[in-house]
């Protein structure tokens, strides 16, 4: 064989290599893992979810891990994936403790959302313009996350929250004009920031005797609002009562910055 021959012979096996390492992983390179959330640490070792890559922009179904890089997933930032209308399922591993305000803001093609039991809080606005949204409305005048009350949508002048539920979300009633009255089970622990904040017809409500929590702000401007606040309450947020027309109240939580 002749030098030029063994020349193109050898190029030949040269790009049959590349060849060979670009198309099969196991030849001496393997396939890049392409990144789909962006995340911020906390102190704790734990991350949230901030927002999505640009790979991650283009997937119409995400799945919510348990771990990223080793790190428990524990929130779904305020905004992380709001106005994303290529999304329309979403999948949580269980972990996941958070959804924050705006999360899913406008995300008008997400149809389909599996929640984790593990969660414990749903900011304002969190599902909001959503067709899963659209779709519970569409049969019910409220949005429940496993025991959250995320979202009411209701004029009558009396509301019964139903039994089970652990927390009323922040702003879930916000600024509704026509409630009056409001009673809420035994089982609520807590109160969310402005979840009912602006309620200025509201006049009567049941703070069952185990609530523990009652966030920033979760009263201010009920004018018309005459509570009685539980004596085993073990946090009240600044401004929780602010314009509050009487409040009663025998416990020993400082009642200065309540408003």
């Amino acid at each position: 064989m002749g030098q030029k021959a063994k020349r193109r012979l050898g190029q030949c096996m040269a790009c049959l290599a590349a060849l060979l390492l670009m198309i099969l992983p196991g030849c001496g390179r393997r396939q890049a893992n392409i990144q789909v959330f962006q995340y911020t640490q906390n102190d704790d070792g734990t991350i949230d979810i901030t927002g999505l890559t640009d790979k991650g922009k283009t997937d119409s179904q995400i799945t919510i891990p348990s771990e990223i890089d080793g790190m428990k997933v524990a929130a779904i930032s305020g905004e992380a994936f709001r106005d994303c209308s290529s999304l329309h399922s979403v999948v949580f591993e269980e972990g996941v403790e958070s959804i924050e305000a705006n999360a899913f803001l406008n995300c008008v093609n997400l149809e389909t959302i599996e929640f984790p039991q593990s969660l414990r809080t749903v900011g304002t606005n969190a599902v909001k313009n959503t067709k899963w949204e659209q779709n519970v409305l569409a049969e019910h005048d409220a949005v429940v996350v496993n025991d959250i009350l995320v979202e009411v949508y209701s004029d009558a002048s009396k509301y019964t929250v139903q039994d089970g539920i652990r927390a009323v979300a922040s702003g879930a009633f916000y600024s509704n004009t026509a409630v009056q009255e409001i009673e809420l089970p035994d089982s609520v622990e807590q109160i969310g920031t402005y979840a009912f904040a602006g309620c200025t017809s509201l006049s009567s409500i049941t703070l069952p005797d185990g609530l523990k929590r009652i966030e920033y702000g979760a009263f201010s401007g009920c004018t018309a609002l005459e509570a009685e606040v539980p004596k085993q309450a073990e946090y009240i947020g600044q401004d929780a009562f602010l314009d509050v027309s009487v409040i009663i109240y025998n416990g020993s939580l400082p009642g200065a910055p309540w408003g």
